[in-house]
């Protein structure tokens, strides 16, 4: 659990929360079958190519390099805890600054393309060209199994505003755009989270099950993470008071609550087995009378996914009024 100062509770986010998304639209020269969830694929792809375009040591690991303290790759996607002191003693590894998020479809299909969103955070906003231009040759050298090549047809980003612009020009040229913090609308009378992604999160080591998806575990779990991120990618640390904020959640009035289990299986090529990564998702309608230090963080938590997996898009969820 992370430690903090007991705080007094406020409506409004604690800090600063800098955050960049990006929406790339993938095509292949054919049609091709997808057999499930992307998102395995989408992070194994991406961190190859990352590593082969900003590595100027081809050292095969970074933990003996000289140069890894000023190096896209390792903070991107091997974020080491030691970046911010202290680090809480249950911290082994730090969040990684960005998420991927491909299409939620788990049923086989026949497609001519791909899309996924790829979202920044904090000081990962900053390698935007490297993250979208490596996701744009790691495609190129083919995605799955098959290794079938994808071409970048076009990227959007989001505006601020919740609308798209677009990101490359004809000619191919990435455009530049800057980060936001998001900021939640007026809270609705009621809410309704959407739990899009299976949710991955431990109680005493031990997933929790629908049954026990209570919407304090799941203000927990988003707390924990938001905090993690704000401590380890931007300049000051968020001190929340977990145990008010919990408690608050723990007391919300939850008119209606669909939850169930989603399978899923990843495949490691480093373990050479598949590896299972199911978890919650549906949905919680609740009234929002009370709840008004929790509106902007369930706000902001959209951008950063909840949970175990959300670099590969786990743990996706929405917020809007029921």
């Amino acid at each position: 659990m992370v430690h903090t100062e007991s705080m007094p509770l406020t409506a409004q986010l604690p800090g600063e929360f800098p955050v960049r998304r990006f929406r790339l639209r993938f095509e292949a020269d054919q049609p091709y079958t997808v057999r499930g969830y992307r998102g395995s694929a989408w992070r194994g792809l991406f961190g190859m190519a990352l590593k082969n375009l900003v590595c100027i040591t081809r050292d095969r690991e970074c933990a003996p390099c000289l140069v890894r303290a000023s190096c896209a790759y390792p903070y991107v996607f091997e974020t080491p805890a030691g970046v911010a002191e202290p680090a809480p003693s249950s911290v082994e590894q730090a969040p990684h600054p960005y998420v991927l998020a491909p299409e939620p479809e788990w049923r086989p299909r026949e497609v001519r393309g791909e899309t996924v969103e790829v979202t920044l955070i904090g000081h990962g906003v900053d390698q935007w060209p490297y993250v979208v231009h490596a996701l744009r040759q790691g495609a190129e050298r083919g995605i799955g199994t098959e290794r079938l090549p994808l071409r970048l047809v076009s990227v959007e980003e989001q505006t601020p505003e919740g609308g798209w612009r677009r990101s490359m020009s004809p000619e191919g040229v990435l455009l530049a755009g800057r980060a936001w913090t998001p900021a939640a609308p007026p809270m609705p009378a009621r809410i309704r989270l959407r739990i899009e992604t299976p949710l991955r999160v431990r109680r005493e080591q031990d997933l929790v099950e629908p049954e026990r998806m209570g919407l304090d575990e799941f203000v927990a779990a988003l707390l924990r993470r938001l905090a993690l991120l704000s401590r380890f990618h931007t300049e000051t640390p968020w001190r929340l008071d977990h145990a008010g904020l919990r408690e608050l959640a723990r007391s919300a009035r939850v008119t209606r609550r669909e939850l169930k289990w989603q399978d899923w299986t990843r495949y490691s090529s480093r373990q050479q087995r598949k590896i299972p990564m199911g978890g919650v998702v549906g949905s919680y309608t609740l009234e929002a009378a009370g709840l008004e230090p929790l509106w902007p963080l369930l706000w902001a938590g959209q951008w950063a996914h909840v949970g175990k997996g959300a670099v590969m898009g786990l743990g996706r969820y929405t917020v809007k009024a029921a």
